[in-house]
């Protein structure tokens, strides 16, 4: 078998086994957000009214909170814009009073804090979000590109070395993003953590549950980054291997 041919099936095996062990820490991520979302909180005050006192108490003052619309949740979620000093809440997590959402929200403010502390990058977390669909479109520009080579040339050609350059440039920019992102969100959690540990409402096993929580979202941050690399590695060598099989006919 072709060396180039074993290289990427091999990477192909390692994506593989990390998107199954990420599978398995957002369904723990899942697992302990449905134990907080069943469990509510014994608040006196609305989400968005302690996004606001965290922020105040954090000397934010000038920091702005919004709630999210419904169909705009889906596509901005819980973020927060260094140009507007602006933290958005999404609909679903302003709408339920539980640990989880209060958790959301303090991860949230963290990045304003972080802002305010003049830490950079921040703007790429907020764009981030909106490069989340990007590994979606890997597999089907893969397929198109064969389908149309098989059906116009009979094998692997110009169409497969196309659409696989264009999903090369694709998982380029969202390795980019996603690993500059994953370093500020990380950091984001751990003060986010402290925050609602510092508010002293949690008892003593939900603040277990809590901290487990946030190192499942700072776990996924990290292997979305392995992801993508690998994705970055995959696409190369795809485009290695059509290249040589253009070029030898």
């Amino acid at each position: 078998m072709n060396p180039m041919l074993i290289l990427l099936f091999s990477v192909l095996g390692v994506l593989f086994v990390i998107s199954m062990v990420a599978s398995f820490i957002r369904w723990n991520a899942r697992r302990v957000t449905t134990w907080f979302s069943i469990k509510k909180l014994e608040i006196d005050k609305p989400i968005l009214d302690y996004a606001r006192l965290i922020l105040d108490e954090n000397g934010l003052e000038d920091v702005e909170v919004k709630k999210v619309g419904f169909f705009a949740s889906m596509f901005v979620g819980n973020t927060y814009s260094p140009s507007k000093k602006l933290v958005r809440i999404s609909w679903g997590t302003a709408l339920r009073p539980t640990a989880t959402s209060l958790a959301a929200v303090c991860q949230v403010v963290a990045l304003a804090k972080m802002h305010a502390d003049g830490k950079k990058g921040l703007k790429l977390v907020e764009f981030n979000r909106w490069f989340g669909w990007v590994p979606m479109l890997l597999l089907p520009l893969i397929l198109a590109g064969l389908i149309i080579d098989l059906v116009s040339a009979g094998g692997l050609g110009t169409f497969t070395i196309v659409f696989s350059a264009i999903g090369l440039a694709l998982a380029l920019i969202y390795f980019i993003f996603s690993a500059v992102a994953a370093s500020k969100y990380i950091n984001s959690c751990k003060i986010g953590q402290q925050l609602i540990l510092d508010m002293g409402i949690l008892q003593e096993n939900e603040e277990k549950k809590i901290k487990k929580l946030f190192s499942a979202w700072r776990k996924l941050a990290i292997l979305n980054v392995f992801i993508a690399l690998f994705e970055v590695i995959y696409f190369i060598l795809r485009l290695l291997l059509s290249g040589t099989k253009l070029f030898r006919r």
